[in-house]
């Protein structure tokens, strides 16, 4: 029997039936060349902020997220400190949000990994640590707005709808609790059809959640491969996503219709025995250890964990592979409203090529490979700004300012 649930176990959220869109059918197919135009990647240095000897605010210790406001301030989310640093658009510290803790405002020492932000077009921050906690402009705790109580939720990137209190996760939401772990075991568990794309309104103090799009979800129990579920916001209140194995990128409008397609004519690679096999001994070495600190947890929680690394462990193991490597990785969207698709490099999960687009079906260009990494987050102006590692591990965040001609 087929099961699409976890990361670990194969669970994932499987929305509401009231939540389920119609299905989109396309409008205009936009056939966009083949032939690579190639972008200078040349961007202006606004500021850099991160250092070993700085001050105590800039010693980032892992950096898992960033975000800017509609002023140009950046949110650097640091998990080692489940702190959230926001500078100016001078690289100066305005406040920092959070730390370890159960009170309001505060992050569970055992989600600080998973902490995701998105900043509301008022100012206010919504944090996610399995619950959202919302700050206000001036970075004062408001409230706490839960999702799912009593269970553990995997949560892609987020971004914002710039039209209100609402915020799209970026891929697939994925939740698991016991009830779901008995549902696979007893053959109960309802098997999805779709993969879907979720925004979620934070007005009251539980999550709402609304289908903006039904996705492809490939049939069969492969695991290896799948295409990417991968989406972003547009300025309007549309989203642009990715959800197939070929170069397919959806743009839907504000009122759920898709508008169009763009499609660029790369063919995908045929997964190999080879490419199977360096693609199982990768995932099992990425799973080493504890690598979801279910001793640190220990107790029901960190049971549930231990569960989900050894069915991880299995899956890797035993898993079966979707036929073809997928051309396109991952999608963002600019704050102007720019559509950023990264391919593949050369090897099966290696980043490539990075093609922009405009949501209206205009090829603007593409950044080569190993010339450009997809930035960590877009603001106003053309921001942009990228997570940098030095050769001793120490972390930087660079702002840059992208040229006229792509923003």
């Amino acid at each position: 029997m087929r099961c699409r649930t976890t990361v670990a176990a194969g669970m994932v959220l499987t929305l509401a039936r009231s939540l389920i869109a119609a299905p989109l059918a396309a409008q205009q197919v936009v056939k966009l060349p083949a032939e690579d135009r190639l972008l200078d990647a040349d961007f202006e240095e606004v500021y850099r902020v991160g250092a070993v000897a700085g001050e105590d605010w800039e010693t980032f210790g892992n950096v898992r997220d960033l975000a800017f406001d509609r002023i140009g301030n950046l949110y650097v989310v640091d998990t080692q400190g489940a702190r959230i640093v926001v500078v100016n658009p001078e690289g100066e510290l305005v406040r920092q949000l959070g730390g370890v803790g159960q009170g309001p405002g505060e992050f569970d020492q055992h989600n600080t990994t998973s902490i995701r932000i998105a900043v509301l077009s008022d100012g206010r921050v919504a944090a996610f640590d399995q619950r959202f906690s919302v700050f206000g402009p001036d970075g004062e705790f408001e409230r706490t707005v839960r999702l799912r109580d009593g269970a553990m939720i995997f949560m892609p990137r987020l971004d914002v709808d710039r039209r209100g209190e609402r915020v799209l996760a970026t891929g697939e939401v994925r939740i698991i609790d016991i009830a779901m772990l008995r549902g696979q075991a007893d053959g109960t568990l309802p098997q999805p059809e779709y993969r879907h794309v979720v925004r979620m309104d934070l007005t009251d103090n539980e999550a709402s959640l609304d289908t903006v799009a039904r996705a492809w979800l490939p049939p069969g129990e492969a695991t290896g491969f799948i295409p990417p579920l991968s989406a972003g916001a547009l300025p309007q209140g549309g989203v642009a996503y990715t959800d197939s194995s070929t170069y397919a990128i959806k743009v839907v409008g504000a009122d759920g219709r898709l508008e169009r397609v763009l499609t660029r004519p790369f063919v995908p690679e045929p997964v190999t025995e080879s490419i199977r096999q360096d693609e199982r001994e990768r995932r099992l070495k990425g799973l080493e250890g504890d690598p979801l600190g279910a001793g640190r947890s220990g107790g029901e929680r960190g049971a549930v964990m231990s569960s989900m690394t050894d069915a991880m462990r299995a899956q890797a193991e035993s898993m079966e592979f979707h036929p073809v490597v997928p051309v396109v990785r991952r999608l963002r969207t600019s704050w102007e409203g720019y559509i950023w698709v990264q391919r593949r490099g050369e090897e099966p999960v290696s980043d490539g090529p990075i093609d922009v687009l405009t949501s209206d079906g205009r090829y603007l260009g593409t950044f080569p490979e190993d010339v450009m990494a997809m930035p960590g987050a877009f603001g106003p102006g053309g921001l942009v700004a990228f997570v940098e590692v030095d050769e001793l591990g120490v972390q930087t965040v660079v702002a840059r300012r992208q040229p006229e001609g792509i923003r």
